[in-house]
């Protein structure tokens, strides 16, 4: 299992995965691997009965944030601002 502060990305206080590649810094897909666990599924469910989640991650000890739109596919994230 990765360590969770390297890619790590999370949805309030649970880590839902960690980005494979790179880290979102703009709009576009992104490949992760889902953590098994409350947050990717809280994650998943609120995608589709309510839409759009703002999620972060941390670099350099600050949050960075983002807007998680859909799951593409089991391992790859649609990003916006």
């Amino acid at each position: 299992m990765e360590p969770i502060e390297r890619n790590g990305f999370f949805l309030g206080t649970q880590v839902v995965g960690y980005f494979e590649e790179r880290l979102p810094s703009s709009p576009g897909f992104y490949r992760y691997m889902p953590f098994r666990g409350p947050g990717h599924f809280q994650l998943a469910q609120a995608l589709v009965s309510i839409g759009p989640q703002r999620c972060y991650y941390i670099a350099e000890g600050e949050p960075h944030y983002f807007i998680a739109e859909r799951i593409q596919n089991p391992n790859v994230l649609q990003v916006s601002a």
